[in-house]
């Protein structure tokens, strides 16, 4: 991605490109589903092996990216990200480049993967170990374009909307310390909302939540 001199243009342009490839990660999902359904194969309830799937199949698949017309960005799963003193402050889940940008190091969002049953467990997993990682003093992540993408693989049959408000109630009663200027709403993309972090407007950190309903795939 190649810099304006106006910080609101870059950044409308970080925004609009993560959201090209939010659209290209459900495409994935779609197709892991179908293709799943089709081939009467189960996932287990369990994170990684659900990322580990997606990954390996679909996201480090050079056929598939060439299928979704998306062979201008690469992803890498579990990587070492945010060295302070030559120790990583915490793994990504997907990071994905840029080819444009691949040179530059630092250039790269972060997909953070969590589930999501509906119940309280998982919703404080969610914001806990999940947004967290981006937010506060002192996040696990950086954010170089200020924008990031949450995935919660939804693995119960539950109304997303009612948890999405259940996660915002946590985020107001229990997790203060994660300053939010904007809870989570509905974004312009179906299954995605944002939410909005930071008190300093020039430090704001916006996410991108991907809620795609993967029940039928687990075992």
């Amino acid at each position: 991605m190649r810099g304006f001199k106006n910080d609101s243009l870059n950044q409308q342009v970080a925004f609009g490109i993560l959201e090209h490839i939010v659209i290209k990660v459900l495409e994935c999902l779609d197709l892991m589903k179908r293709d799943c359904e089709r081939n009467c194969c189960k996932l287990a309830n369990n994170e990684t092996k659900i990322r580990d799937y997606l990954f390996t199949n679909y996201l480090n698949n050079d056929n598939i990216m060439q299928h979704i017309g998306f062979n201008d960005f690469r992803f890498s799963s579990e990587v070492p990200e945010n060295y302070v003193d030559a120790t990583p402050q915490g793994r990504t889940d997907l990071q994905v480049y840029s080819i444009d940008t691949f040179r530059h190091r630092e250039r790269y969002f972060i997909i953070e993967c969590k589930r999501i049953d509906g119940n309280l467990t998982l919703n404080r997993e969610y914001v806990d170990k999940g947004m967290r990682r981006f937010t506060g003093k002192t996040p696990k992540y950086t954010s170089y374009y200020k924008r990031n993408c949450m995935l919660g693989f939804v693995v119960r049959n539950i109304n997303i909307d009612t948890n999405i408000a259940k996660i915002n109630c946590l985020l107001k009663t229990d997790y203060t310390d994660i300053h939010v200027k904007d809870y989570l709403h509905a974004g312009s993309i179906p299954l995605t909302y944002l939410s909005v972090h930071g008190e300093d407007i020039k430090e704001q950190i916006t996410l991108i939540h991907l809620m795609p309903n993967c029940s039928s795939l687990i075992s």
